[in-house]
């Protein structure tokens, strides 16, 4: 048996990936607004990131790096939202030692000065280990389609 495939390491593969889905669940949660009193939360996600993280969506025109970068475009995005719910789906998460990727198809419900919208979108996303655990190192998000109600 190799010795990728000793039951040690694929006990921690298994730990890794759910390691990294629920920080992607996380990251979601804290983003989300609009509802049951549910407020974005900026004080955790500096927590969620590396310092030096990257986050990029070209149709929204942005391409930011750093923590406090990342935090200000995101309190910029949801100023002016009523509702923003995310869902991840069809997580594929590849573990390279330290580092991972992840790629997701991702809902995300929005309501702005009354008006409703579904986004349909992927993400790709990058993770590195860290002494306190799984980090996000880059989100990078295409948008597919908007469907207006």
């Amino acid at each position: 048996m190799s010795e990728n495939n000793t039951l040690e390491h694929r006990i921690q593969r298994l730990e890794d990936v759910e390691s990294i889905k629920k920080l992607q669940a996380i990251y979601g949660h804290h983003v989300d607004k609009g509802w049951n009193g549910k407020e974005v939360n900026f004080e955790v996600l500096p927590s969620l990131f590396t310092e030096e993280a990257t986050w990029v969506c070209e149709a929204m025109g942005v391409n930011v790096k750093g923590i406090n970068k990342i935090v200000d475009m995101l309190k910029e995005q949801t100023a002016g939202g009523e509702l923003g719910m995310h869902s991840f789906t069809n997580p594929i998460i590849n573990i390279n030692g330290d580092t991972a990727t992840g790629k997701y198809l991702l809902w995300v419900g929005v309501q702005n000065d009354g008006v409703a919208n579904l986004v349909y979108q992927s993400e790709d996303v990058e993770y590195r280990r860290t002494p306190e655990g799984w980090k996000i190192t880059a989100i990078n998000l295409h948008f597919a389609r908007l469907l207006n109600s």
